[in-house]
C-alpha cells in the first residue's frame, strides 16, 4: 500500500479522538500542542462534553462535517477497532494511535493489534503505533505529543521505538543545541514500520542527519538495503538496545520486537555506515560534531593542552579508541618551539606549559598543528573560562575580553573549514562547558565534559570517514 506522507506530517485537518478538558490527560495535552498552531483545522471527538478547550466537539468522527486528514485517536484499546472502521468509514487518510494495550500485553492484545491492521487496510488508512506517545514536524507545527515541550527546529529526525526514550533525546539534544525536523515514536509498528520511516526520511529535505532509537527490526535485510544506500548522503546514528539476555526480555513485553542478535546487528550497521553509540548522550556529541566539525583525516591525532596530566588522559582515551597519537613533523617543533617556552613537552600531546586561551601564543600552536599533515583531528584543553576573572575585572573589561575570545573562537572555525580538520575542546570544568556553551555553539565548535567522550566521537568521525572512502572507491 502506498503511503502518503503528507497526511501524517502536514495534515490540514486533524480529529482527535479521546479529546479531554481534564488537565494531565493524553487527551488534554495532544489538543494543546495541535491548537499552538493556526495553521490547521482541530476537530475533538468525545461524546461526553459539548466543547474541549472551547473548541466544539463531537460525538463520533463520521460527525465531523468536513473530510479528515488525520485522526489521534487517545482512548481504551477495547474501543479503538471500533474508531477505526469508522475513520475508515469517513475517509480519513491516516491515524496516530496513541492507546496502548495491544501486542505489548500479550496475546488477547495481540489480536486487537490484528483487528487495528485489518480494519484500516480495507480503507487504505495507514497509521502509526499503537502505544506510540506521538510525532511531531517542525516546519509543518505539527505535534501531536502531549508531554514534550514545544522542539526547536533543526535538520536532525528522529525516531524512537520509545516514546519516553525518544522524549529524553529529544530534551538532551536540544540542551545541546540541537534542533530537530521530524520526530516519530513508532510504537509497536503494527502498520507503519521504522523501515517506512527510514525511507522517507532519506528524501526529506528538511533532514540533514536521521538518529535512531532500535530494540529489534521488523524487515531487518530493507533496513539495511536503505542504511547502505542512505549513509553515503545522510549520516545515520543508531542507539540499539536489547542486546543482553534481560534486556531482550523487557524489549519484547515493551513493543512486541523481537531484539535479534546484538553480534549480527554490529556487524551488519558496520557493513552499513551507520553509526552505532551507546546511549543518548554519546549520540548527542556525535551529531554535534556532525552539524559543526568536518570528518575527521584519518586517525593521527594532535593534543594541545594546558598541562602533561591533561595530556596523559586524553592521550590514553584516544589509544583506546583505536586512534594514534601523531608525531610531530620537524617543522611543527619548530613552529612550537618559537612560540613556548623551552620547557613545553616537545612532542604530542603538547604541554603549553601553563599557558591559557588568553594568550595569543595558544592560536599560533593550534595553527601549527593544524598545519601538520600527521595530524588529522586536534584535542584543545586549555584555559577558557571567564568566572575566575570576575573578582579581578569590570563588567566592561570582562565584555571585552569575551569578544576578543569570540574573536579567536570564529577563527578557530575559520581554520577548520580550510584545513578540513576537526578541532574539539575538552572542558576543564563543569562550569566552563555550561557558561560559554552559546559562544562555541556560534563558532561551531563542540564542547566535552571530557577527553573520552571527545575520543569517542572522533573513532566514530572516523570510521565513517573511511566507509564514506570505501564506498566512493
Amino acid at each position: 500500500m502506498n503511503i502518503n506522507w503528507q497526511y501524517l506530517f502536514a495534515p490540514d485537518s486533524v480529529a482527535v479522538v479521546g479529546a479531554s478538558n481534564t488537565p494531565g490527560s493524553w487527551g488534554y495535552g495532544i489538543m494543546q500542542h495541535l491548537l499552538t498552531s493556526a495553521r490547521r483545522k482541530i476537530y475533538p471527538v468525545n461524546p461526553t462534553v459539548s466543547k474541549v478547550l472551547g473548541i466544539a466537539a463531537y460525538d463520533s468522527v463520521v460527525d465531523i462535517p468536513v473530510s479528515i486528514d488525520l485522526a489521534v485517536i487517545a482512548i481504551s484499546a477495547l474501543q479503538v477497532p471500533m474508531v477505526i472502521r469508522q475513520c475508515v468509514q469517513k475517509g480519513v487518510k491516516a491515524a496516530v494511535v496513541i492507546s496502548g494495550g495491544f501486542a505489548e500485553t500479550g496475546e488477547q492484545g495481540g489480536k486487537l493489534e490484528t483487528d487495528l491492521v485489518k480494519f484500516a487496510r480495507l480503507g487504505g488508512m495507514r497509521f502509526i503505533g499503537p502505544n506510540t506517545m506521538g510525532h511531531a514536524d517542525t516546519s509543518s507545527q505539527l505535534s501531536t505529543l502531549a508531554w514534550t515541550r514545544e522542539i526547536t527546529p533543526g535538520p536532525v529526525a528522529l525516531i524512537s521505538q520509545s516514546g519516553n526514550y525518544g522524549h529524553r533525546i529529544i530534551y538532551n539534544a536540544m540542551s545541546s543545541g540541537i534542533g530537530f525536523s521530524k520526530f516519530i515514536s513508532t510504537g509497536n509498528e503494527a502498520d507503519l514500520h521504522l523501515e517506512d520511516y527510514l525511507e522517507y526520511l532519506a528524501q526529506d529535505e528538511s533532514t540533514g542527519i536521521i538518529a535512531a532509537y532500535i530494540e529489534g527490526l521488523r524487515e531487518g535485510r530493507r533496513f539495511f538495503r536503505l542504511a547502505k544506500e542512505i549513509t553515503t548522503r545522510k549520516p545515520i546514528i543508531v542507539i540499539k538496545a536489547g542486546g543482553t539476555k534481560e534486556s531482550a526480555k523487557a524489549v519484547r513485553c515493551h513493543t512486541a520486537t523481537l531484539a535479534g542478535s546484538d553480534a549480527v546487528y554490529a556487524a551488519a550497521f558496520k557493513q552499513a555506515g551507520v553509526i552505532r553509540v551507546d546511549d543518548d548522550d554519546e549520540l548527542c556529541d556525535v551529531v554535534t560534531a556532525l552539524l559543526y566539525q568536518p570528518l575527521s583525516r584519518g586517525s593521527g591525532i594532535g593534543i594541545l593542552t594546558l598541562s602533561g596530566g591533561l595530556g596523559v588522559v586524553a592521550a590514553e582515551a584516544c589509544e583506546r579508541e583505536g586512534l594514534k597519537i601523531a608525531p610531530l613533523a620537524s617543522s611543527t617543533v619548530e613552529k612550537l618551539d618559537a612560540c613556548l617556552p623551552s620547557r613545553w613537552s616537545h612532542r604530542n600531546p603538547v604541554d603549553t606549559a601553563g599557558i591559557s586561551m588568553t594568550d595569543q601564543s595558544v592560536y599560533s600552536c593550534l595553527w601549527a598543528l593544524m598545519d601538520d599533515k600527521n595530524i588529522g583531528a586536534i584535542l584543545l584543553q586549555v584555559g577558557f573560562d571567564t568566572s575566575s576573572l570576575s573578582d579581578n575585572l569590570n563588567a566592561e573589561e570582562i565584555r571585552v575580553f569575551e569578544e576578543t575570545q569570540e574573536k579567536h573562537l570564529n577563527m578557530i572555525g575559520q581554520r577548520v573549514r580550510e584545513y578540513g580538520k576537526p578541532v574539539f575542546i575538552v572542558a576543564l570544568s563543569v562550569e566552563f562547558a555550561t557558561d560559554l556553551a552559546s559562544l562555541f555553539r556560534r563558532a561551531r565548535i563542540p564542547v566535552y565534559s571530557n577527553p573520552s567522550r571527545a575520543a569517542k566521537v572522533l573513532h566514530h568521525l572516523a570510521q565513517y570517514r573511511h566507509y564514506l572512502d570505501g564506498q566512493r572507491q
